[in-house]
């Protein structure tokens, strides 16, 4: 059974919990009519998932997207940029089992569209971070970039594995690359934001770069992979970062969180997380069986 997209989880009974997921979003974010951008997919008997989330570029008319009243006025002007590389990677991992084949998609994507690698404001290339994984022989094959992530609990909620932040508001890239913003205007000035897509997005001659798939070949360097051994009842969690904030104190999962997982209510897990979103978020749970 294939899913994609926004799961309604009223409804659903244990048996068919073995895998689950739903995507949040906060309030203001849907008053503001704010497009979904997170995607996730999964097929139960192959035993494979993945969650996407679209990078948001500037307005059309090439300012930079925030939460206030004036951007509140151009997304009802129908300036918010939409954009399809977080469904295009889920749509085709899900076939494919594959980061490249996916990135080469959205980069057919991209040209399509008439977008460059070379206007890094209005015309910039759609992209997302990403995570996938599928079970083999008893091992969970893993795939990830950027702040997308992956983790395994044992079936008493304690955390076994799990990825790293490798996104530019990590611990380690965040403050090198906050000032590298303060010394061009922050990033609501378009020069702060064309240094840091030009500079520091799919450039691996950089220390702090960090990964996102837009189709260009150097995203492909950000692509982190692996194998965990599984056993039975273990949880597999997948998430963007708007989840990993609500899921995660530090690399310490919140106690209510492994509550509601063990549970196994998906209803008053999504709800658990609706409350506590501050943008947008998705989780995909796998119980192990």
């Amino acid at each position: 059974m294939i899913m994609a997209g926004i799961i309604s989880l009223s409804g659903c009974n244990k048996e068919n919990n073995s895998i689950y997921g739903f995507t949040i979003q906060n309030w203001k974010a849907q008053l503001a009519g704010f497009p979904v951008e997170d995607f996730y997919a999964f097929d139960r008997q192959r035993k494979i998932a993945c969650v996407a989330d679209q990078v948001t570029r500037d307005f059309i008319d090439g300012s930079v997207v925030i939460s206030d009243v004036n951007g509140l006025i151009k997304t009802l002007m129908g300036k918010y940029p939409s954009y399809a590389s977080a469904d295009i990677f889920t749509d085709i991992y899900l076939k494919t089992k594959s980061f490249e084949k996916a990135n080469n998609a959205i980069w057919d994507y991209n040209q399509e569209k008439g977008l460059v690698p070379t206007d890094y404001l209005a015309r910039d290339l759609a992209g997302c971070t990403a995570t996938g994984i599928f079970e083999e022989n008893g091992f969970l094959n893993w795939q990830f970039l950027c702040d997308a992530g992956i983790s395994i609990l044992d079936e008493d909620g304690r955390l076994k594995f799990k990825t790293l932040d490798e996104g530019p508001h990590s611990k380690e890239k965040n403050p090198y690359l906050e000032e590298i913003l303060k010394q061009h205007g922050g990033f609501e000035s378009s020069e702060g934001r064309v240094i840091i897509r030009s500079q520091y997005r799919n450039n691996p001659r950089e220390e702090f770069a960090y990964g996102v798939l837009t189709g260009e070949q150097s995203a492909l360097a950000y692509v982190k992979n692996g194998k965990e051994k599984l056993n039975d009842r273990d949880y597999v969690l997948l998430y963007t970062d708007g989840v990993a904030d609500i899921i995660f104190n530090g690399d310490n999962l919140i106690p209510d969180f492994v509550f509601l997982l063990r549970k196994n209510s998906p209803s008053q897990l999504k709800e658990f997380c609706q409350k506590r979103v501050s943008s947008e978020g998705t989780l995909v749970v796998w119980k192990v069986e």
